[in-house]
């Protein structure tokens, strides 16, 4: 196979099928779990699909944490490789170098800088090319680029079938080269380089040594990418075999190591590496200059192996978020039921209660306002007979009217002129209006179909994703150790 400079051997190009490297199944199978891309009539289980239930407005979404609602709004499927940000000055070999990685040659090298623009570079089932409305379509990192005036136009995909390297698992963003002088581009060159390199993994600084590796819009840029993306940035004298004599070459590197110190702040100690095309060189000058080009190499692997560990990480992450939403929504839902039920038998009782001091009052109206008493409660009960002995032995018999009827409902009712049993009754009636506004007002609770789903979730999440997840972990580990015990 080829052998990428600094030792690491390469699959060769072709389009025979291959076997994919683990790095690669892992990231394939962790976009597969947020994204299962089933048939559209077919509910997808997968965690797009289950966040985007979970963080749906409804009366229990306000009532989540900030920050598990908003991890569950912006959870996307993991992209399934690094993403490498070209930029430099005209001529400084972004092109070379990215025909150079995938082994074939995807970009015009020599293109005229009216007409360079935007060209995403990755591996595809054939030699395609995209322009920009499919581009931006296809890739929803890009939707903020399409925004900008012009970019669509000089934006495209290039697509190539080359397993060259670990060129499967990245995607190139080659810009246009950056000139001074008179001419206009088409579109915001500077905005759309630092909208790409929000979304890059690595930002790769290309500078020519033939006198344009300093022009001032390519520093400028530099300097804005350095305030934000430091980390994330490196530095490459390319065509360093054309850089003339020893003294030319150190005085070159000295000058623009100059120049980048002076614009940049890194949080590291600042490296400035130089490289060329190992195939464009003699061998007696492959022998005696450096060449940084394969560690440029190791670097993209390392962050390949790093992106697997972040994607593994984030998956982790998600599942535990989606977990706690269902779990936060049961919950919830479990005190409203309660609530809702204890709302039905307060309904009941305050009705009942609310009859009785009804009726009471009626009565009370009556009895002490009418002179009406239906029931009899306070009416004398007629007249008796009763004999009464005389002194001198002899009885008669006298009628006497019964007393009015003093029980207690009546002594209440009646009591004071009837006015404390009155207020007694309107304040009680009142109490029971307030209890009814107080304690019948039902609450939002989860349909039957919503709870059933919650529950498949947090099976689905247990049972199969996270076991899907700790196999994953698992390969890796073991494709790094290759323990053989």
């Amino acid at each position: 196979g080829r052998v990428c400079e600094g030792g690491a051997a390469m699959p060769k190009k072709g389009h025979e099928e291959r076997t994919r490297p683990v790095t690669e199944q892992i990231l394939v199978d962790a976009a597969r779990i947020y994204d299962a891309r089933e048939d559209e009539d077919t509910e997808s289980k997968d965690l797009k699909t289950y966040a985007a239930f979970l963080s749906k407005e409804d009366a229990f979404t306000k009532h989540l944490p900030q920050d598990l609602l908003e991890r569950a709004r912006n959870m996307r499927p993991p992209r399934d490789r690094i993403t490498c940000l070209l930029i430099g000055n005209h001529s400084a070999g972004k092109s070379s170098f990215t025909n150079w990685y995938v082994g074939e040659k995807i970009q015009n090298e020599s293109v005229a800088i009216e007409t360079a623009g935007i060209t995403i570079v990755r591996r595809g089932k054939g030699r395609v090319t995209w322009k920009g409305p499919q581009t931006i379509n296809a890739f929803p990192y890009l939707e903020t680029l399409g925004g900008m005036e012009g970019v669509t136009d000089f934006l495209a995909t290039e697509f190539s079938t080359s397993t060259e390297k670990n060129f499967p698992l990245v995607e190139f963003v080659d810009t246009p080269g950056l000139t001074d002088g008179t001419l206009k581009y088409p579109f915001d060159v500077d905005a759309a380089i630092m909208e790409l390199a929000e979304h890059a993994t690595m930002i790769m600084v290309f500078l020519d040594p033939i006198g344009k590796a300093l022009v001032s819009r390519c520093m400028n840029v530099v300097e804005k990418l350095a305030v934000s993306h430091s980390a994330k940035m490196s530095y490459y004298l390319t065509k360093f075999d054309t850089a003339g004599d020893e003294v030319d070459r150190t005085n070159v590197v000295s000058q623009i190591v100059q120049e980048l110190q002076g614009r940049v702040r890194a949080t590291h100690a600042l490296k400035l590496h130089t490289m060329f095309l190992p195939e464009r060189a003699t061998d007696e000058v492959r022998k005696m200059l450096p060449n940084k080009i394969g560690e440029l190499c190791q670097n993209i692997s390392r962050e390949i192996d790093s992106r697997v560990q972040d994607v593994l990480d984030g998956l982790s992450k998600d599942c535990s978020c989606l977990s706690k939403i269902v779990d936060a929504k049961v919950a919830r839902n479990k005190k409203c039921v309660t609530h809702n039920t204890f709302s039905v038998v307060w309904k009941v009782l305050i009705s009942l209660l609310s009859v009785c001091v009804i009726a009471a009052l009626a009565y009370w109206t009556m009895l002490n306002h009418a002179d009406l008493d239906p029931l009899k409660l306070c009416d004398s009960e007629g007249q008796k007979v009763v004999v009464v002995e005389q002194a001198d032995g002899s009885k008669i018999q006298e009628i006497k009217d019964n007393a009015t009827n003093s029980n207690i409902y009546c002594l209440g009712l009646k009591a004071g002129g009837g006015v404390p049993c009155g207020v007694g009754l309107v304040c009680a009636l009142v109490w029971l209006m307030y209890l009814w506004v107080t304690k019948t007002k039902p609450t939002e609770q989860l349909s039957t179909e919503d709870v059933k789903k919650l529950r498949e979730i947090q099976a689905h999440i247990n049972e199969t994703i996270i076991k899907k997840h700790k196999a994953l972990k698992k390969r890796l580990t073991e494709d790094a150790l290759d323990d053989q015990l």
